[in-house]
């Protein structure tokens, strides 16, 4: 009887695709997105993009949340989710969960 664990002619083939299958456009549908509106907002000598980066900064300095949490996003990146856990004896531990592009 032959050894079902050894398998001479196994062989994988590398693939850059990280398990999408061949031929799928999921991503390329944001990428055309997100090239139209750089484009759109690099033409004029930037001009839409710094009036669009001036109104921001100004709403933060007006105290709106929302403009105060998108600067320091960009700043200093989104914080890092943490969540904390304790054991039967109360001793706490923590988990922390952080994704990189």
């Amino acid at each position: 009887m032959e050894n079902s664990t050894e398998n001479n002619n196994l062989q994988v083939e590398p693939t850059n695709k990280g398990g999408a299958p061949t031929g799928n456009q999921n991503g390329k549908k944001g990428k055309l997105f997100y090239d139209a509106l750089r484009l759109a907002l690099v033409q004029e000598d930037r001009k839409k993009l710094r009036n669009i980066t001036e109104k921001l900064v100004k709403s933060a300095e007006a105290g709106e949340p929302w403009a105060i949490k998108e600067v320091m996003d960009r700043i200093d990146g989104k914080p890092v989710n943490t969540t904390e856990l304790s054991n039967a004896e109360g001793g706490i531990f923590k988990m922390v969960v952080a994704w990189e592009k």
